[in-house]
């Protein structure tokens, strides 16, 4: 099967899993959801390494790096959860394409690699499309981004790229130990596991309305959560395999290309499916900041 194909699954799966995944916290708590689906789709990782042959022996220095990217890979887990479950999937997905952007950076300022003229065009174009989804409650220039400053969910959203892009610079040297699969499945366990552990000590710690708001009642909103907790951690798991699967068979320039197609699948399922309202200016957005995403990565 080609790259292309595996690049647009995990895109697909990567929108899918926000769909799902936004719907499971709607009414239900975050925290408990976020560390089920995690939990599920790294077991079901599990699965599929065993099945590819791809374990590799942990050494002390994969454990040591296991324990440094989880902080940074569990924060913005939080956060992200904190922004879907404050606002709406069509405007976090686009804000959250700024992710590549923070990724440069710090990839700049710690591993010491200059972005080149294809990034900085890349970088200004999902500045412009996190601009425009803030546009239909413009009043001034600026307004835009002032409005998207007072909302919750775009500042978890933020507070989650940055987070995850120093993770993405630890999963660099987590990939170089153990394999790209067996480092994905490790990171989606462990981020579960420490999420659920954590559950006992963080009622007090977490914003009211991310925990409590409306509780799934009745045997059918159980049901119906546990199937969209399945449905979530299925995406999940696809998006990680087939992101893996597409980076053996092509540069990962390209397949990170492709796969920022999950910011605008993202955000038109957000406003097909979920009924979510400022259609044409989220498009708008989500179209600039993909664009912008896949010259970021092609251009290293």
């Amino acid at each position: 099967m080609s790259w292309i194909v595996f690049a647009l699954l995990s895109a697909l799966g990567n929108a899918s899993t926000s769909v799902t995944f936004k719907r499971s916290i709607a009414n239900s708590d975050a925290l408990v959801s976020t560390a089920a689906f995690r939990v599920l789709s790294g077991l079901m990782l599990v699965a599929f390494v065993t099945a590819v042959g791809a374990w590799h022996y942990p050494t002390l220095g994969y454990w040591r790096t296991v324990a440094a990217v989880l902080p940074f890979e569990v924060g913005g887990l939080v956060c992200m959860s904190l922004a879907l479950r404050s606002g709406d999937l069509s405007q976090v997905a686009p804000i959250s394409g700024l992710l590549p952007v923070f990724v440069s950076i710090a990839g700049a300022l710690y591993l010491h690699e200059v972005p080149t003229a294809l990034s900085a065009v890349g970088i200004v174009l999902v500045a412009a499309g996190v601009y425009c989804v803030g546009l239909q409650q413009a009043r001034s220039a600026f307004e835009p981004l002032l409005a998207l400053g007072r909302l919750a969910s775009a500042r978890y959203a933020v507070a989650s790229a940055i987070l995850w892009s120093m993770a993405t610079i630890v999963h660099k040297f987590g990939v170089a130990q153990v394999g790209p699969l067996m480092w994905a499945t490790s990171v989606a366990l462990g981020s579960g596991l420490v999420i659920a552990a954590a559950l006992p000590f963080t009622r007090r710690a977490v914003p009211v309305t991310a925990v409590s708001s409306g509780a799934i009642a009745g045997p059918s909103g159980v049901r119906l959560w546990r199937g969209l907790i399945i449905a979530t951690a299925f995406s999940f798991a696809v998006q990680q395999a087939a992101l893996q699967l597409a980076l053996q068979k092509a540069q990962a320039g390209y397949v990170i290309a492709i796969s920022s197609t999950q910011t605008l699948l993202a955000t038109a399922l957000g406003l097909l499916l979920l009924g979510e309202r400022g259609g044409p200016a989220r498009i708008i957005g989500a179209l600039l900041v993909t664009c912008g995403a896949a010259l970021v990565a092609l251009g290293g």
